[in-house]
């Protein structure tokens, strides 16, 4: 439930913590911890597990919805974009590791992997524009400074983190060149 405390925490200071570039960060990366957990309250909210809500970019969808929370958008972004990368390496994708959508069940094989990599890359590019769109240069660069190490710890630890790791670590290389 770490997920939501920091979830709040980020919603707060949203909607109090005033436009400084420290509490701009602060939001991002309390928001990036939440999403990093958040595709997993898909249990806890007794939805299937891999649910397609909680699993792609409803919930930074959702924090779009007023302009007061971008902050906090551009932070799920990258989260669950992390979360979601790591989804993308399961010891095995069937059962359990498919997408689940309301209604109808799980997607199969090859629909989840094309569900988990597109919504993964549209959170972080979303987290990306998003962030582009409401920071200075210098909160961008810190933001995503920090929520890269927290990514990377993240990814450190989690199953399919280090195949994970090494994609984005590519991709973020390729898109600096």
């Amino acid at each position: 439930m770490a997920a939501s405390l920091f979830l709040l925490l980020a919603v707060v200071f949203a909607f109090t913590g005033g436009n400084g570039p420290w509490v701009m960060i602060a939001t991002i990366v309390l928001a990036a911890a939440a999403g990093t957990r958040l595709p997993d309250l898909d249990t806890p909210l007794r939805l299937r597990h891999r649910s397609a809500l909680t699993h792609g970019i409803l919930p930074l969808a959702v924090a779009l919805l007023d302009h007061r929370t971008w902050p906090v958008a551009a932070g799920l972004g990258f989260g669950i974009g992390v979360h979601l990368a790591a989804d993308l390496f399961p010891g095995t994708m069937r059962g359990y590791a498919t997408i689940k959508l309301p209604l109808w069940g799980a997607i199969g094989v090859v629909p989840s992997y094309l569900w988990i990599a597109i919504n993964a890359a549209a959170n972080l590019v979303g987290g990306i524009v998003v962030l582009e769109r409401i920071a200075t240069q210098r909160v961008v660069a810190g933001a995503l400074a920090a929520t890269g190490v927290l990514g990377a710890a993240y990814l450190l630890r989690a199953q399919g983190g280090w195949p994970a790791l090494a994609m984005l670590a590519l991709l973020g290389w390729l898109m600096t060149r």
